[in-house]
């Protein structure tokens, strides 16, 4: 079990049966309402391609030689 789930369970078993129970309560109704993160979308390849278009620039010196290995060449 981790940490963090311990300190939780150890929170929820200070306060009293009724505060516990609409707790439970409340984090079924959050559960039931929020859609579910954790499922994969399949997305298409027609989808994916290009999405990042636009978005990375490469600089116009790309390939000239690194000042760092100029030694080595």
């Amino acid at each position: 079990m981790s940490p963090l789930l311990e300190k939780v369970l150890a929170e929820v078993t200070q306060l009293d049966r009724q505060e516990q129970l609409q707790l439970v309560s409340y984090l079924i109704t959050q559960w039931q309402q929020q859609p579910n993160l954790f499922v994969d979308k399949k997305i298409s390849r027609k989808n994916l391609f290009g999405c990042m278009q636009g978005k990375i620039k490469i600089a116009e010196d790309f390939n000239a030689p690194l000042n760092d290995f100029a030694e080595y060449m």
